[in-house]
């Protein structure tokens, strides 16, 4: 056990059961919104991907049809 688990639970010691259940209470709560914030970012950030993709893929259809209308309009 390192130093600062052994020191956390040196601190604990004569707790309460109640405080005890406290405790795990809120950290289980802490970890819960922790965790739907990083849903949230997830949720962001394969949207942003999507949105870019689809960006990219507008700008080189772009491309592709502006070297065609001046491939056309050179030949012309």
């Amino acid at each position: 056990m390192n130093n600062r688990v052994a020191l956390h639970l040196n601190g604990l010691e004569g707790a309460s059961t109640s405080d005890l259940i406290e405790l795990i209470r809120e950290k289980d709560q802490a970890l819960q919104a922790v965790t739907e914030v990083n849903w949230q970012l997830t949720f962001e950030r394969d949207q942003a991907r999507r949105e870019a993709d689809a960006y990219k893929a507008r700008c080189i259809k772009f491309q592709v049809d502006e070297k065609r209308r001046q491939k056309v309009g050179g030949q012309a």
